[in-house]
């Protein structure tokens, strides 16, 4: 008897060693904080109760800029986490890195990521990230102050300009029209694609920022930039203390904006970024990538099923619904759940019409890393009366094509 107990004792151990070896574990570094945080790890403990098999290391690494410098890193040395978010201009530094996805996501799940998050996606023609908290830039506004929000540029700017006053004659301006950060360029960027101007031709041979669509578009952000706060913070925080009308600012930031705005005691509504030539809006946010480098294929294969997890309609619904990003896949764009959230919050039926209407990815040329850093700088200079909208983009234009010329 006491034999046959321990043979039974030896089988349960074999059989629990083997269990503990088929368990796959696999690091998953993000971004994302305070409102947005326990969305994720909502789904992430969702996924791993789905697959006991997978345990998932979330692992927070700071803002965008702590966990772009903490990836390059990680790849110099061969170890990057399994999964990991990341810009496309972060994702063209380490191509040969990444997974290519078409090789192992189902032709189901392929086929339902919108086509234009897919392209956005693609790199050489390879599926090598895949969407996950995308916005798009719209327009913020309080009602009690714009009744009727802008629709064309000449509108936002002759309205922001109304707006901007100095309420008790100090010489100080106690409101303004807008609010403008320096170093967010997508707001740039979107104006230019509306006024149908580019940072390059379509080959990539020829800088054409600085040509007579971008020398408009940079003069009419100079002419708002008068209307304007302008600083480097997010504008949420003046938006509640009431000094700012309206603003133009991510789907993303939603959350903030609003908390800003019940905390200033007013209302905020949201409504498409005003437009010229065409209604173009740039998409923001990161898209999720899988290490191919020091990862062994059981790690690959539990990140794939947790991108195929988190790309299922009631998922990507539910990240979109809890923050403010969007629905990434045709069936959750079309869901009778999103349907009836954006029918509850018009505000989000506008993000969705936006995205739908005009929404645009980053350029994806391997220096746009650098690209962006120089548009940031001759942007700044001009938003704050440092360079006339000739000379910043004539200096931009020629550093451009040094970095393309590398």
């Amino acid at each position: 008897m006491l034999k046959r107990y321990g043979c039974v004792v030896v089988a349960g151990l074999l059989l629990f060693g083997v269990v503990a070896f088929s368990q796959v574990t696999i690091d998953f570094w993000h971004a994302m904080s305070k409102r947005h945080a326990p969305a994720l790890e909502t789904l992430v403990q969702k996924f791993m109760d789905e697959n006991p098999g997978i345990k998932v290391n979330l692992v927070y690494q700071g803002g965008y800029g702590s966990l772009s410098q903490k990836l390059i890193g990680a790849v110099a040395a061969g170890e990057p986490p399994t999964i990991a978010q990341q810009y496309e201009n972060w994702t063209t530094q380490w191509l040969d890195a990444l997974v290519p996805l078409e090789d192992h996501l189902s032709p189901d799940v392929l086929a339902d990521i919108h086509p234009r998050f897919l392209e956005m996606n693609k790199f050489d023609g390879k599926l090598l990230t895949v969407p996950f908290n995308k916005s798009i830039i719209v327009l913020y506004y309080r009602p009690d102050l714009v009744p009727e929000p802008p629709t064309t540029w000449e509108e936002f700017l002759n309205l922001a300009c109304a707006l901007t006053v100095d309420k008790d004659g100090d010489g100080v301006i106690d409101q303004y029209g807008t609010g403008l950060r320096p170093p967010n360029p997508e707001i740039f960027l979107t104006f230019l694609a509306q006024n149908e101007g580019s940072i390059l031709s379509d080959d990539w041979s020829k800088v054409t920022i600085n040509d007579e669509r971008g020398l408009e578009t940079m003069e009419f952000m100079a002419q708002l930039a008068k209307c304007a706060l302008v600083q480097g913070g997010y504008l949420s925080d003046p938006f509640g203390q009431g000094l700012i009308a309206m603003f133009v600012d991510t789907s993303a930031g939603y959350p903030y904006n609003l908390a800003a705005a019940q905390q200033g005691g007013f209302e905020m509504r949201v409504a498409k970024v005003p437009c010229h030539k065409n209604c173009a809006s740039m998409v923001q946010g990161t898209n999720l990538g899988v290490f191919a480098m020091n990862q062994t294929p059981e790690q690959i294969d539990a990140a794939v099923k947790l991108i195929e997890f988190l790309l299922r309609p009631e998922n990507t619904v539910y990240w979109a619904e809890e923050t403010g990003y969007l629905p990434v896949t045709i069936s959750g764009l079309g869901s009778e759940e999103w349907k009836a959230f954006t029918e509850a919050h018009p505000e989000r039926a506008v993000m969705t019409e936006q995205f739908l209407e005009g929404g645009f990815g980053q350029l994806h040329h391997p220096a746009y890393w650098d690209i962006r850093s120089v548009i940031i700088t001759y942007y700044e200079q001009v938003l704050r009366g440092e360079a006339d909208p000739k000379t910043a983009l004539d200096n931009l234009a020629a550093e451009i094509e040094a970095l393309i010329s590398e």
